[in-house]
């Protein structure tokens, strides 16, 4: 008999099953016995080589992404499929929707695909003896998915499918030789994760192999009213009497899983109806904590699939979950959804009125009996307390999850295209400055940071003209990008409010001086990323980097390893909110982003509402032409300063050596007196290209960026729009530096020809102009990386634009900045370059 037992053996329950529960459990025990003494069973086959698997639950929400899975693994593998249909083309059918809805369907996997119609609580699935006796001989692994996952359900009412269905599972199983079985369970055998670890629950952890206790199940989950998690925990003590007996087994505690990487949306699953019930009545019950444990189906069925191949894994049961939670503080109206508050109680009143049409229709009594844990106030937290080391020891390759952001989004994006499939209604974020104000008022309290010291009237101004323009027919903003922008004027909010708490408790941040900073500047498309990249290869430099412009180290003296490392939550939420956006891939030849790159410090001023990249994003004439006359000193002195000096004193905590800053971002052109006044002994690089060349450039550029957010503008209006805004830019830049001719000698004037012609030589320009010492490590770096970077470019795919697409002519570019050639020639560039 083949060695069954898992390495990490698993404890017995501590306490006594129900009766029910025992008389199920002594019948399949009797069942098993017989099973293995009525013949001598074969050894089961490796775990490499399952040729041919058997499947329950193929349309289920995770069945069919376990299908695809296994289809995709061993392309000679052939996967027989338990569906409940007339005859096995209609079952056939059923499998192939339910992956076409998921958008996982692939013509290639029909001839693998073998459906049996039948029943799983029927003898042997209702299959012929002949057909039976077939899959005895011809499967090698049986992967059990099917169950009846109602909820609100007693237990003699799911059992016939969770528990009974067993029988013929265990009997394909245990015929001829031994079948591996990997059966789908619930961590919602624990009370303390049905129970969101409330309450009494708040210091439970669920640990590796860990069985739940039986007298607390009594307790929280009434036989009569919550008889899912008890068929599933009986359904795991039969399955381990099996294993004792030889069967080879592994259990798998599924999460609740209400989406997927596709976007596919599991619109039965409890907390989306909530949520769906929540948009129905525009309402929601006071002291709802969310945790957004958004677990998609499709990284489970992977991490299910590839362990099940794993011949030297080590453990029987296996906690499936992604532990961290980065998340916890967000709330619905951080995305535009506001709820107002009631009790539960009126809550339930709202939906009843609804009848059979709202979401929670039918769910009452299990809603009632949790509600004590579900409806109380909690503080969030940033990790579930469950152990996942089984799955990471177990599983073979790596378990990428994906960000909550990406997941809303793709989820949004499919139910949205798919009306026809969500049953439920959808909310619709709103943007509205009073909302996003009394959201700011909760961020402020909760952060101990008053309203006035966190919103200043000056920044209320600023976003009052931002939410109006957005608001505005002009502005165009697609439905569907809403909650995105909603999110990220929340996101402004929460961070000055978080600001004013930090400059409260660290009044010394406001004293870090910030020496000579060093400003590329010029035209966008002009070199600059380029040349600070370049320059960020030296020491001698503090830079921001991209995961760094998302939100400063927390104020600690202790050295954060982590920090850009895969494991910072900064560089995971910048990655999940560029995945979710799909601006890496739409930058892929326009801008290379990489989260340890130096990058454009633009979130410092759009923290302030005052930023002129909310011009490039929006079609927003209005908020243009007020930004344009504002007095730019305050959000260069409070933010942009403020913000560099926090991240100066905690680097001067942390006992890093001091740096001077390297700083880019073309639009500080529109500003230079305001910067100047923040900044008084800066310098400055500036880069200098046709505008013919780099006009066409940005227009496609600014093209691709709103895409992602507003319906498509006219590109020769767009065309006309930023020819003003550049060229206007530009002749503020040549006005300043005009009236200020004692400041000259601070500013370097670089051509972007000789820079890409050759950039070590323009380094070389550099040092020499400031009198700065360039180190030889440093230009070693600096080759290096140019190295790396013409590998990179060589494998992408090149940016293609043409003036013409915008309705411009190389004319229209020449008169529009005529004052800036006219600047460059006086300061004697080389014309012949542009």
């Amino acid at each position: 008999m083949p060695s069954s037992h898992s390495a990490v053996p698993v404890a017995p329950l501590a306490g006594t099953m129900p009766p029910a529960c025992e008389q199920d459990i002594l019948a399949m025990r009797r069942f098993i016995r017989n099973r293995v003494s009525e013949q001598e069973l074969a050894p089961p086959v490796a775990p490499p080589d399952f040729k041919e698997v058997f499947l329950t639950g193929a349309t289920g929400f995770v069945g069919r992404f376990l299908l695809r899975d296994l289809l995709q693994q061993d392309k000679s593998r052939v996967v027989h499929c338990l569906v409940r249909a007339t005859d096995a083309d209609q079952g056939f059918e059923r499998v192939c929707g339910a992956m076409q809805q998921a958008g996982i369907w692939d013509e290639s996997f029909g001839p693998r695909l073998r459906v049996w119609a039948g029943d799983l609580v029927e003898n042997r699935f209702g299959l012929a003896p002949s057909d039976f006796a077939g899959l005895c001989q011809q499967i090698d692994a049986v992967y059990h998915v099917a169950a009846d996952v109602a909820l609100a359900a007693s237990y003699a009412n799911v059992r016939t499918i969770n528990v009974e269905g067993l029988r013929s599972v265990l009997d394909l199983c245990l015929s001829l030789r031994f079948k591996h079985l990997f059966f789908m369970s619930t961590l919602g055998v624990f009370p303390q994760y049905f129970c969101g670890f409330a309450k009494e629950f708040r210091d439970s952890r669920i640990e590796v192999h860990m069985q739940p206790d039986p007298d607390i199940m009594k307790r929280v989950f009434p036989l009569g009213l919550s008889g899912y998690p008890w068929t599933k925990l009986t359904a795991e003590q039969i399955l381990l009497i099996a294993q004792r007996a030889g069967l080879p087994l592994a259990i798998f505690r599924l999460p609740q899983t209400a989406t997927s990487t596709t976007g596919f949306a599991n619109a039965d699953n409890i907390m989306a109806r909530l949520f769906a019930a929540m948009a129905d009545v525009e309402a929601r019950p006071r002291d709802t904590v969310f945790e957004w444990d958004m677990e998609p189906a499709d990284v489970h069925s992977k991490v299910i699939a590839d362990i099940s191949l794993n011949p030297r894994r080590q453990y029987t049961i296996y906690h499936c979950c992604n532990p961290s939670l980065l998340y916890g503080e967000l709330e619905p109206g951080d995305f535009g959804f506001y709820h107002r508050e009631v009790s539960y109680a009126a809550f339930k009143r709202l939906c009843l009125a609804k009848g059979a049409s709202s979401p929670l229709h039918g769910l009452w009594p299990l809603f009632d009996h949790f509600e004590p844990y579900w409806f109380r106030q909690r503080e969030p937290r940033d990790s579930q307390p469950i152990c996942d080391r089984a799955i990471r020891e177990d599983c073979p390759s790596p378990i990428q999850w994906p960000g909550l952001l990406t997941l809303l989004q793709r989820a949004d994006d499919w139910v949205r295209s798919h009306p026809g499939e969500w049953p439920h209604p959808r909310p619709e974020s709103r943007l509205d400055f009073d909302s996003l104000m009394a959201q700011g008022g909760r961020y402020a309290e909760r952060l101990e940071a008053t309203h006035d010291e966190a919103f200043p009237d000056w920044l209320l101004t600023g976003l009052d003209q931002l939410v109006a323009a957005l608001q505005a027919p002009t502005a165009q903003i697609m439905e569907s990008a809403r909650t995105g922008v909603v999110l990220e004027l929340s996101r402004a909010l929460r961070n000055n409010a978080r600001l004013a708490a930090e400059r409260i408790r660290h009044p010394d941040i406001a004293e870090t001086d910030i020496v000579q900073p060093v400003f590329i500047v010029s035209a966008h498309r002009t070199g600059t990323t380029l040349l600070h990249r370049l320059l960020s290869r030296d020491p001698r430099f503090r830079v921001l980097r991209a995961f760094e412009t998302v939100q400063a180290a927390e104020i600690s003296a202790e050295y954060d390893d982590t920090a850009g490392t895969l494991d910072d939550p900064r560089i995971k939420y910048l990655e999940d909110s560029l995945q979710a956006s799909g601006i890496v891939k739409l930058f892929s030849d326009l801008h290379h982003i990489d989260p340890n790159e130096p990058e454009e410090e633009i979130t410092l001023l759009r923290m302030s509402f005052h930023s002129w990249t909310n011009v490039v994003r929006y079609h927003v004439p209005s908020y243009a032409c007020w930004l344009g006359d504002v007095d730019m000193s305050v959000p260069y002195r409070h933010h942009h300063r403020g913000i560099l000096q926090r991240h100066a004193y905690v680097d001067r905590l942390q006992q890093e050596p001091p740096r001077q800053w390297l700083l880019k971002m073309p639009f500080h052109l529109m500003a230079l007196d305001a910067l100047i006044q923040t900044y008084p002994d800066a310098l400055f690089i500036q880069t200098h290209r046709a505008p013919g060349q780099f006009m066409g450039s940005w227009n496609s550029l600014v093209e691709r960026v709103r895409t992602l957010v507003m319906e498509p503008l006219s590109s020769h209006e767009q065309g006309r729009e930023h020819l003003a805004l550049i060229s206007g830019m530009m002749d503020r830049a040549m006005d300043f530096r005009r009236a200020h001719p004692e400041l000259e000698h601070r500013w370097l004037d670089l051509s972007y020809y000789d820079l890409v012609q050759d950039p070590l030589a323009t380094v070389e320009i550099v040092y020499d102009h400031f009198r700065w010492n360039l180190e030889p490590r440093a230009v070693a770096a600096m080759d290096d990386w140019l190295i790396q970077q013409s590998r990179r470019r060589r494998s992408e795919q090149r940016h293609q634009y043409e003036l013409a697409d915008y309705g411009l002519t190389p004319g229209d570019v020449d008169k529009a900045f005529a004052r800036y050639q006219d600047f460059i020639a006086d300061r004697g560039i080389h014309q012949s370059r542009l």
